[in-house]
């Protein structure tokens, strides 16, 4: 069945009028064949959720008149991001379209010392990308706020910024003796945690330096267990463990 679903930006909502375009708009009409007077469910990606009739199409755009907010909470109580470290091929792209199901607040793709993919001039078209990605995902599974895909950082960058967050778990190969249940036990201890970090290796995994850059910084190391996961598994394990201990994912 096809979900009546869709996305606009918050500056296309004039007052009780809003203004759908470009991919959404055509599949409204071409695909769905709506047409004025049927009742769609439009979100803004910024937490607010409206229903909305379809008044008239005007060019390429479908005007529409606010019937009512009809946001639901769907959003995690904690404010997860991870830092995903840039992986081959279709990878990326996988883990953006399932941290945004899962839950996690914010994405940021990490170039570190053993990525395989190197900054280009399509970068920018990628994050492009990964931030469409993000957004279908946040259609598809109902969420109000669409999770933010930043762009492209290194480890160094990525370490200026441990202040915005109350704890910064690095997930390395290296590590084992220091458990994610034990981490979280602790965290539970401390008080409500709101923001969280999440650091996640390339397929190669961090080198030595690395590891000692972030540990001189006030992350925490940590291991999901005796089996080594690839880097597209890892991230998603740790913050669906995390969403469940400390959010609200199951």
């Amino acid at each position: 069945m096809d979900v009546r679903r869709f996305y606009v930006a918050p500056h296309e909502f004039k007052g009780e009028r809003v203004r759908i375009s470009g991919e959404e708009a055509h599949h409204l009409r071409r695909v769905l064949r709506l047409g004025p007077g049927d009742e769609v469910d439009v979100f803004d990606g910024a937490g607010h959720e409206y229903r909305v009739e379809l008044r008239y199409f005007h060019g390429d755009a479908v005007w529409g008149y606010v019937l009512e907010e009809t946001t639901v909470p769907r959003e995690a109580p904690i404010f997860v991001s991870l830092a995903q470290g840039l992986a081959k091929g279709e990878k990326m792209e996988l883990v953006i379209q399932k941290a945004t199901e899962i839950g996690v607040a914010s994405v940021i793709p990490l170039h570190t010392a053993r990525s395989v993919p190197r900054p280009g001039s399509g970068q920018a078209r990628r994050e492009e990308r990964w931030q469409r990605i993000a957004r279908e995902a946040a259609k598809q599974c109902w969420r109000t706020v669409v999770p933010a895909v930043e762009p492209l950082c290194t480890l160094p960058e990525l370490v200026r910024r441990f202040s915005e967050y109350q704890a910064v778990l690095f997930f390395w190969e290296e590590e084992k003796s220091r458990h994610l249940h034990e981490v979280l036990a602790t965290l539970k201890a401390q008080g409500h945690i709101q923001r969280l970090l999440l650091i996640v290796g390339p397929e190669g995994g961090f080198s030595p330096e690395e590891a000692q850059l972030v540990a001189e910084n006030g992350a925490v190391s940590v291991t999901l267990g005796p089996r080594i996961l690839r880097t597209e598994t890892a991230g998603l394990v740790a913050a669906s463990i995390i969403l469940y201990e400390l959010g609200d994912l199951g």
